[in-house]
């Protein structure tokens, strides 16, 4: 149950903070329309394995198991906006080779998250972060693993 708690809740964080990133983004970044399904994805996959994985700690533990995730989280949502971006900018014929289009993935994906980061996404990501580690530890102590 743990596991379950922790992939609904930083599922959640995902949609809600991919949300309030759209429309910081800049204009024509590819893959924006589908943030919030991507993010929720990985937040699920994340809570799952990151969030979830040892219970039964401290309350500050769970805490911190809830802000590593999201961080993680945000880590591959930018990833795959630098991945959509790359494969547009391939299929104009922007690159001379693949390692100089599989290195600007990472360009990519960290100009997006420079653009779009801000107050309100930050406090949306650490809210539902601290949420998730918690409704995780809490769920432990109800129900067990």
């Amino acid at each position: 149950m743990a596991k379950f708690f922790a992939a609904i809740s930083l599922a959640g964080t995902g949609f809600f903070t991919a949300n309030e990133i759209v429309p910081a983004l800049p204009q024509g970044v590819e893959g924006s329309g589908i943030l919030p399904l991507v993010a929720s994805s990985f937040g699920l996959l994340l809570g799952w394995r990151v969030v979830g994985l040892e219970p039964g700690r401290r309350w500050m533990s769970a805490l911190s198991d809830g802000l590593r995730g999201a961080l993680y989280m945000m880590a591959w949502s930018y990833a795959f906006l630098g991945a959509a971006q790359m494969l547009k900018l391939a299929v104009r014929m922007r690159y001379d080779d693949a390692v100089e289009a599989l290195v600007d993935i990472i360009g990519q994906g960290a100009a997006i998250a420079q653009a779009s980061f801000g107050v309100n996404v930050l406090l949306v990501l650490i809210g539902g972060a601290a949420l998730s580690g918690v409704s995780s530890e809490w769920a432990y102590r109800k129900y067990g693993r």
